[in-house]
């Protein structure tokens, strides 16, 4: 099962630009998206410019939020003139804050400040992070939520592959297939029309996932039908064993990485084979297929 560019795309997107992973590692993205955010990483490298890069990222993308760590040295380059290009190139288009380690005096700070947020006028902060990573994930948590970097989902979908499967029993008779997409609170499936009988707000009892290799099971409400050309899109509910909305704390803990790895895979490998197929010139964005992330 393919999967759109189109999908991949939807939704906020939050990039740290040449991040410091000393104080900010990586782990920190997967917990984030527990929490709702969709963060990656870009690095600085040889075969695409950081300049280039936005600008793949702006013409991909259509909701993005840019924190860049101003520590990290670009030959050739200052980061003000690479955000003041962007800002006027694109009329803020993309949401921009900036990134720094803590300086020795508040002199320092003040000037950061004012070179950023007075002069650039960037809407995203100025933020200081500390030597402590602990203390850096709750000030980038905090940094997140005030610039509303969850967007409008609270859950993040995963959009599944192949190796997403699922299987349940309904009226005795045995029912399989691959998942269309799976969050920490929802999954959807696609079925021919009139093969599944449920209705609306109906319990489904006992379905059985297997996550790329991670087995789970739980049981689910169908909350919505959507017809799609002789199809059916269904979407459910995951419901507790206790019947709360939701999954098994155990078990939603256990998920997390498993959806967090699908989802970023997705969007790597996207921007993986634009920047292979792109290189320096942005005229061969048209030519990326829909269908060949």
């Amino acid at each position: 099962m393919g999967i759109s560019l189109k999908e991949i795309v939807t939704g906020r997107k939050t990039f740290f630009i040449t991040p410091d992973t000393s104080l900010i590692p990586e782990s920190f993205l997967e917990d984030y998206f527990a929490l709702g955010y969709e963060c990656y990483f870009i690095e600085n490298d040889k075969k695409v410019s950081i300049q280039r890069k936005l600008d793949i990222l702006i013409s991909i993308f259509h909701d993005v939020i840019f924190f860049f760590n101003i520590d990290f040295q670009l030959p050739d380059q200052r980061w003000e003139d690479i955000i003041r290009n962007i800002t006027e190139r694109y009329d803020n288009q993309a949401c921009i804050g900036v990134l720094y380690t803590k300086r020795q005096t508040k002199d320092e700070k003040v000037r950061l400040e004012k070179r950023y947020l007075m002069d650039l006028g960037l809407s995203c902060g100025c933020i200081q992070l500390e030597y402590q990573k602990k203390q850096n994930f709750e000030i980038i948590e905090k940094i997140l939520y005030a610039n509303q970097a969850q967007g409008r989902r609270k859950n993040i979908r995963a959009l599944c592959t192949k190796a997403c499967t699922f299987s349940f029993n309904y009226n005795g008779a045995a029912n399989t297939g691959v998942l269309q997409d799976i969050s920490l609170s929802h999954f959807s499936f696609v079925y021919p029309e009139g093969r599944l009988q449920t209705q609306l707000y109906e319990k489904v009892a006992d379905f059985h996932f297997n996550i790329r290799g991670f087995m789970f099971r739980s049981d689910a409400v169908l909350i919505m039908e959507r017809p799609l050309q002789g199809e059916v899109l269904y979407i459910f509910a995951f419901t507790s064993s206790t019947g709360a909305n939701g999954l098994d704390l155990r078990i939603k803990q256990l998920l997390i990485p498993n959806i967090y790895q699908l989802m970023a895979a997705s969007c790597k490998n996207l921007l993986d084979q634009i920047f292979n197929k792109v290189g320096s010139n942005l005229d061969g964005l048209e030519e990326i297929s829909t269908d060949e992330a």
